[in-house]
């Protein structure tokens, strides 16, 4: 005996197993894309704590390196003054006014200075005789010197030694003034001597040292 049964398709009681298994898939992808949005805010989350400590490190870094660096200096300039010279006229004009002082490094005295010939009470006969200043100290000054015989006038100032001509026989007496180049300072010294030779009268004459 044969039966026969009539299956509608149509009815939501017939679901082929294909078909119930796309369904379930379609739900767990949609539970699934639901939970990611939570997952995604979850992650983001914990991000911030690490993005934070990231800035604090870099902040803390710069100031280290802020202290540290070297405060830059500013550098020396020089001031750079040109003047043209003056010519002609003008140059002598501005010589006269503005005198050029030199620097003295020596002491503003009268050094150590005395007569090397003739001797204290020497009796020479020499026409002339050519008296023998020493004055050699380099830690003082340069000086110049007058002189006089016998009480007579002093001569003009001089660097030079003096050579005396036709001195009257007898007793001499030679006085020395001395007188630093850069000060007022002075000293003198005298010499006294016999004189035997020739003369008539005493000329003095002056040559250089």
């Amino acid at each position: 005996m044969l039966y026969s049964y009539k299956i509608q398709i149509d009815s939501p009681d017939f679901y082929p197993i294909e078909f119930i298994n796309m369904r379930r898939t379609k739900k767990v992808v949609a539970g699934l894309h639901g939970k990611k949005r939570h997952l995604d805010l979850i992650i983001a989350l914990l991000t911030i704590p690490v993005l934070l400590t990231v800035i604090i490190s870099n902040l803390m870094n710069f100031q280290k390196n802020s202290k540290n660096s070297p405060t830059p200096t500013p550098a020396q300039t020089r001031e750079i003054i040109i003047q043209t010279a003056p010519t002609g006229a003008q140059a002598v004009t501005q010589m006269a006014k503005d005198p050029v002082t030199p620097i003295v490094n020596c002491k503003k005295l009268v050094g150590p200075i005395s007569i090397s010939f003739p001797g204290e009470g020497q009796t020479v006969s020499d026409n002339p005789i050519c008296i023998i200043i020493k004055y050699d100290d380099p830690n003082y000054c340069s000086a110049v010197w007058s002189y006089r015989i016998n009480n007579n006038s002093w001569s003009e100032y001089s660097s030079s030694s003096v050579c005396l001509y036709n001195l009257p026989k007898g007793a001499v007496k030679f006085d020395l003034r001395a007188q630093s180049t850069v000060s007022q300072n002075q000293v003198n010294i005298s010499r006294s001597f016999n004189y035997d030779g020739l003369s008539d009268s005493p000329v003095a004459t002056s040559s250089a040292r």
